[in-house]
């Protein structure tokens, strides 16, 4: 039983997140034992530790939090530098303002500004707090050893800063409501000769919206430009910081940057780092951690930084005339063995681990791949849900086990927040809706099932059918099934007929194809490339005929394209060419033409998530799952959420009557323990019940 239990947090330590630490697991161990590079020689650790900015990108779970770790303790036995940590998604969550009483009544669309001017405060009074906090820290105490005047002298540096900044926002804050309350005043006064416009040309309604919205952001970035002098508040005082010490660099680690929201991005980026990357004389250094095609890069100069990939095609993958496609899945292997076997040795040093398994090493190790794509995270939950199903009723893992766990990621995991996700991030590029995207993979996944028929004929063992090949050109349709975890870049290869045109080679999920009786397999040679590559595999005519009949490029004024139009719209910025010819710039947008689909997505919203948000339903869904009572820490780590949130929105759930505190637990356990209540639980069947239908209302219009 106490062997199960160590095989249970091993798992469980493979799920760390944010600033979750093995010593929660392991006594007198730390990130330096359980730290596994993805390349050989330490590859990727080397490279972050460089005193240049890194902008370290993957989808969640491939250990970008974990990585940060081992940098920052790295960082500490350099004596000539200081690293602090910054939870962005955290910061951005808890920084929102109370709103002043003067001005409550402007319209929400500037609210939100007010909410940007104090997010650059929060941003600089947290790099204030941590190098406070370093400061007083008995390690650094120890290294560097200062006087008393010294800290005088840097406590004076801190508190310049935060009196800076507070008297800046302080004049920010007071411009921007003058200024909206004239702009709202004014719209109000012309509200009446706008309406005779619009009875004459109903194209200037949108329009007068967006000319608005642009006015509001135009007056924040003015008022910015008056007010923050981000050199004299903030970098000044850091340089003479970096005199007292005596240091070479500042590394500040910015965690979790891709989860705001693009314009959130482009304020943190254009009134923070790209002015202390830029004007503050080499001294201050970022490590940032990214999503895929979810980050701003603004001013950052291309040259003066480094960009690292964790996920598998980026980071194994070098471009030859015949792409070495056995040799990156060699080298992706061999992670997932060193990855596996470090953690094993720290929870079983007797190497006494294989007793849980019925399967070879071997092809043990070769099956996480497979259904992890080494992705740390998903190993991690694959294992716990193996220790679920066998191991607390005494079976030993099998091969089966652990497909039905990749099975069970699929569904309750990617799939569930997908569909249920309001908030699900997706590439800022991205304007397809999610529905779309969800209804465009069953549209593969049922085309792969034809694939996978009698009819065709194949020399290939199963005739897997987890592959399938688009043009390099099109394929950024499918970055937000990608970000989200349906699909795997696979590889890329030379299109034949021409040399200068890519064909991408996607996977499907392991536990997509288990759901939906696939068969999976890797090219572990050339023959399955070969057949990977079967012009019955291609998807450019399904997904551009797909994207033709359900999307369209609309225009602020109302005018309308075809989606096939898109490339050549690109070629002009997106600027309606209708509109032109009157004289008017408007931006076109890709947007849904399936009515249907769009009221559908309408009247579930109304019905089901009418002040309700995602990180409400996602604490419910999981005490719903393991049904029993837990403490907040516990939901904070499973959750990857910070505790702040988690409390906060546990409050507002307790208000709805969602969830319930145990008393007696509580009591026993002298700690804060919540359950969920029989009418939370109603909620999520009712929401789960809701994603079944539209999974079989898809199906079922897919088979018409």
């Amino acid at each position: 039983m106490e062997s199960n239990q160590k095989f249970l947090d091993f798992a469980e330590s493979l799920k760390l997140v944010r600033k979750t630490r093995i010593e929660d697991f392991i006594e007198d161990k730390n990130i330096d034992d359980i730290y596994t590079d993805l390349l050989p020689n330490n590859g990727i650790i080397n490279k972050l530790n460089l005193p240049r900015t890194t902008v370290l990108v993957g989808r969640k779970g491939t250990g970008k939090s974990t990585i940060f770790q081992k940098s920052q303790k790295d960082l500490i036995a350099n004596k000539k530098c200081i690293s602090i940590y910054i939870d962005v998604k955290s910061l951005f969550d808890n920084s929102t303002p109370e709103i002043p009483e003067q001005a409550k009544d402007i319209s929400v669309d500037y609210h939100k500004y007010l909410l940007y001017s104090n997010l650059v405060k929060e941003i600089i009074l947290e790099t204030r707090n941590r190098l406070d906090d370093f400061v007083k820290g008995s390690i650094f105490k120890k290294i560097l050893g200062f006087d008393h005047a010294q800290i005088l002298d840097l406590n004076y540096e801190l508190d310049a800063i935060e009196e800076s900044i507070n008297d800046v926002i302080k004049n920010v804050d007071i411009s921007l409501i003058q200024t909206f309350k004239r702009v709202d005043e004014s719209s109000v006064n012309n509200s009446k000769n706008i309406d005779l416009k619009l009875s004459e040309k109903p194209s200037l309604s949108a329009g007068a919206k967006s000319s608005s919205l642009n006015s509001a952001k135009s007056e924040f970035e003015q008022t910015l430009i008056k007010y923050l002098d981000i050199k004299k508040c903030l970098i000044s005082n850091l340089i003479r910081i970096r005199d007292i010490l005596n240091i070479s660099h500042l590394y500040i680690f910015l965690d979790d940057y891709s989860e705001i929201d693009e314009e959130a991005q482009k304020i943190f980026m254009d009134w923070f780092i790209a002015p202390l990357e830029n004007l503050s004389e080499d001294f201050v250094k970022f490590k940032i951690a990214a999503y895929p095609h979810r980050f701003y890069y603004g001013k950052l100069d291309n040259a003066k930084i480094d960009e690292i990939s964790l996920d598998f095609f980026d980071a194994f993958y070098t471009f030859e005339k015949k792409a070495n496609i056995s040799k990156m899945e060699t080298l992706a292997l061999d992670y997932t063995k060193r990855l596996i076997n470090k953690r094993l040795a720290i929870f079983f040093p007797d190497n006494n681990w294989a007793r849980f398994f019925d399967i070879e090493d071997d092809k043990l190790f070769d099956l996480l791949f497979s259904v992890s794509f080494n992705i740390p995270r998903k190993i991690g939950y694959i294992l716990s849900y193996c220790y679920e199903s066998c191991l607390i009723h005494n079976k030993k893992i099998t091969k089966t086990a652990i497909e039905n766990a990749a099975q069970r990621y699929y569904t309750d995991v990617v799939l569930k927040y997908f569909l249920v996700n309001q908030f699900v991030s997706r590439p800022f590029a991205d304007k397809i809706s999610n529905e779309h995207q969800y209804d465009l993979l069953n549209k593969i996944i049922e085309r792969q099932k034809v694939n996978s028929s009698p009819v065709n004929r194949s020399t290939v063992k199963g005739k897997p059918t987890n592959h399938f090949t688009i043009n390099k050109s099109i394929s950024s349709l499918l970055d937000n099934l990608e970000l989200n975890g349906f699909v795997t870049t696979y590889n890329n290869i030379v299109n034949n007929s021409n040399s200068n045109d890519l064909t991408v080679i996607y996977s499907l999920d392991y536990g997509l194809c288990k759901r939906h009786g696939l068969n999976f397999s890797r090219a572990y040679n050339d023959s399955y490339l070969k057949y990977f590559t079967h012009s019955r595999f291609n998807m450019n005519v399904l997904i551009t005929d797909y994207f033709n009949q359900t999307q369209i490029i609309k225009c602020d004024n109302g005018h309308e394209f075809p989606y096939e139009m898109l490339d050549n719209l690109k070629m002009f910025k997106m600027k309606c060419p209708h509109c032109l010819e009157e004289g008017i710039i408007s931006i076109c947008e890709v947007t849904v033409s399936n009515i249907h689909i769009k009221e559908q997505l309408e009247s579930i919203e109304k019905s089901r998530y009418k002040d309700f948000t995602f990180y409400e339903f996602q604490i419910l869904d999981y005490l719903c799952t393991v049904g029993k009572a837990v403490s907040l820490e516990t939901v904070s780590n499973a959750l990857d959420k910070s505790p702040k949130t988690v409390r906060s929105t546990v409050g507002k759930l307790i208000v709805k009557g969602f969830i319930k505190q145990d008393i007696e637990v509580s009591r026993e356990l002298k700690k804060e323990y919540h359950t969920i209540t029989s009418k939370g639980e109603k909620f999520v069947k009712a929401v789960l019940d809701l994603i079944k239908k539209m999974e079989e209302k898809s199906k079922a219009a897919n088979n018409i």
